[in-house]
This record gives C-alpha cells, sequence and structure tokens, in this order.
C-alpha cells in the first residue's frame, strides 16, 4: 500500500495541532480540505485515526501508531533533503577513499587535512590496500568513492587521471658513501650494499614500487642481495637508519626528520605518476566530485612538493 504523502502531511498537522483550523492554517489549506484528507486516509488504512473531542481534535488508539510512523517517515525525509542540500553546499557528506601505500601515508593525508580545512564537516576515510588492482575492483564495486595509486592500465568502467609524478630516490644511513656521492648512483653501486626490499611477492606479482626497483635493477645488469623485506615504507626507513642496509622510496617519503637517514640520488631514476581513480559513469555526489578536483589542483600540496615534475611533463 502507497499511502498519499499529502494526506500524511495533514494528518501530522492536525495531530499536532489538535486542530483542522490551526492545521490547514499551516498548511496554507482550507479546513474543509484538511478534513478530506484525513478522510481519504482513514479510508486507504480502513480505521479510524481522529475523534473530535469538543473543540479539541484527538487521535485514536490506531492513530496514535500512524503518527508515530508518519512522524519517523517525515523526519527521514527532511534528513534526507538535508543531506542532499549540505552534499551541495558541501555541508556534510562522507568519502571513502582506497589507495596504495606511498599515497595513503605520504600523499592523501596532506590532501584530506587541507580539504577538511575547507569544509570540516566531511568524513573522510582512507584504506592502503595491497595491490593496485585492489582498489581498482574497490572503487568498480561501490566499496570505494576513489582511489588513488601509480597504474595507469586502463580497466573497463574507471577513469584514472594522472595529477602528480614521482621519482624514487635512495636511502642510506648518515654519512653512508653512497649519500657522499657527487653524482647520481648506478645500480652496480647500489647492488652491493644490504637492501632492504619493499614487502614481497604477492600470489606471484611484486607490489608497484617494487616492480619499479626491479626493473632498474635489471637494466642495469645486476640483483640485489637481500635478507629483509618489509612491506611498510616507514618500517624500511626505520630499518634504514637502524644501519641494515640502503633502500629505494618514493620522494614524497622524504620527511628529513631523522637525522639517521640520508638521501641519494640514482642513476635515471625509476618514476612514476599517481593517478586519481574514480567510476566513469553512474551518478557521483558533490562531495567526491570536488574532492577529487581538490586533489587535481595540487593547492594542498607544500611548495616543494608543487616544483616537482607534474604528470606528463618532459623529462
Amino acid at each position: 500500500m502507497e499511502l498519499n504523502s499529502r494526506s500524511l502531511a495533514c494528518f501530522l498537522a492536525v495531530a499536532e495541532h489538535q486542530s483542522y483550523t490551526r492545521a490547514a492554517a499551516e498548511l496554507g489549506l482550507s479546513q474543509p480540505g484538511v478534513h478530506q484528507h484525513i478522510k481519504k486516509l482513514e479510508a486507504e488504512l480502513k480505521t479510524r485515526l481522529v475523534e473530535q473531542h469538543g473543540k479539541r481534535v484527538v487521535l485514536t488508539e490506531h492513530g496514535r501508531v500512524v503518527y508515530q510512523y508518519a512522524r519517523r517517515a517525515d523526519d527521514e525525509e527532511k534528513d534526507l533533503m538535508r543531506y542532499l542540500s549540505d552534499d551541495i553546499s558541501l555541508g556534510q557528506g562522507q568519502l571513502r577513499i582506497a589507495a596504495g601505500t606511498t599515497s595513503a601515508e605520504f600523499i592523501l593525508p596532506l590532501v584530506a587535512v587541507a580539504f577538511q580545512q575547507q569544509h570540516p564537516r566531511i568524513e573522510i576515510r582512507i584504506r592502503a590496500t595491497g595491490t593496485n588492482g585492489e582498489v581498482d575492483a574497490g572503487v568498480l564495486d561501490r566499496m570505494y568513492d576513489l582511489g588513488v595509486h601509480s597504474d595507469l592500465a586502463a580497466r573497463p568502467g574507471l577513469d584514472k587521471v594522472p595529477f602528480l609524478a614521482d621519482t624514487l630516490v635512495g636511502i642510506a644511513p648518515a654519512g653512508h658513501g653512497l649519500a657522499k656521492l657527487n653524482r647520481p648512483a648506478t645500480p652496480e653501486e647500489v647492488a652491493r650494499e644490504p637492501f632492504i626490499h619493499f614487502g614481497f611477492a604477492d600470489e606471484g606479482r611484486l607490489p608497484p614500487i617494487e616492480q619499479l626497483m626491479t626493473g632498474w635493477f635489471t637494466a642495469g645488469g645486476v640483483q640485489p642481495r637481500s635478507r629483509l623485506h618489509i612491506a611498510a615504507l616507514t618500517g624500511i626507513k626505520r630499518a634504514v637508519a637502524e644501519g641494515a642496509g640502503v633502500g629505494i622510496i618514493s620522494s614524497y617519503a622524504i620527511d628529513g626528520d631523522d637525522p639517521r637517514l640520508a638521501t641519494f640520488r640514482l642513476a635515471s631514476p625509476p618514476r612514476r605518476e599517481f593517478v586519481i581513480v574514480s567510476r566513469d559513469r553512474g551518478w557521483e555526489s558533490n562531495v567526491v566530485r570536488s574532492f577529487r578536483e581538490f586533489t587535481m589542483s595540487l593547492c594542498w600540496a607544500p611548495e616543494g612538493m608543487r616544483q616537482l615534475e607534474r604528470p606528463g611533463k618532459a623529462r
């Protein structure tokens, strides 16, 4: 059964004012019109909802039950309209973002904080996932609103737009010979040192940043010697600072706060581009659209990051 919304609105007004006259004034209707709507609702429900007690209109037992339903439905409708209005004005909303390790740890926190400074009632949830494929699948299946990673490969149903370029750099303990070089280090030079790998193969596939490192060493005709694999950039930095060896990480993971760490440039360094992933069809909220445009604008980025290469720029 589908109840007439106008009749329910009349019923709510009569119940709350206990008067046809005051209900009609609130709704901008005639008193007979309001009375007719109540009778129509009673006919649809096949029960009495109100009774006239002198000048007061009071609810029957069934009327009180219907009032609770109608009040709840009216409140939910107002909440819905308020939410949609707030979404347009960015007054409230929620974002679910899946991302690769580097972007989840070192890029998206900067974007999220800057966005919330402008729109403090937007809730943002960022999840670091294992692979770029998991990010794509999550966005496609609507588990997440947006994704961020470094895989430009096309996938049906998704848009991938580059917004930030990244150059990998080497890290070593402070005072290490590689950090003292006045030129970029070659794969052969890095491979001579104990090397800390990023993660390990998952179902036969290396993490994206590890694929770049492996390709760099292979192009140099060497393979690094390693006994340590850590699936977290902060963990690699900590291990290097403790003297476990050297590593290669994203330029965005360098913060300069640890005096025990030093960076060094790589010859023909591995490069990649971060993309923001969204669905290419279907309805999209203003919050999602605004966050995506905000991310791509780089207005959130510190000055040093803005001076780095933009995607597509000639190298």
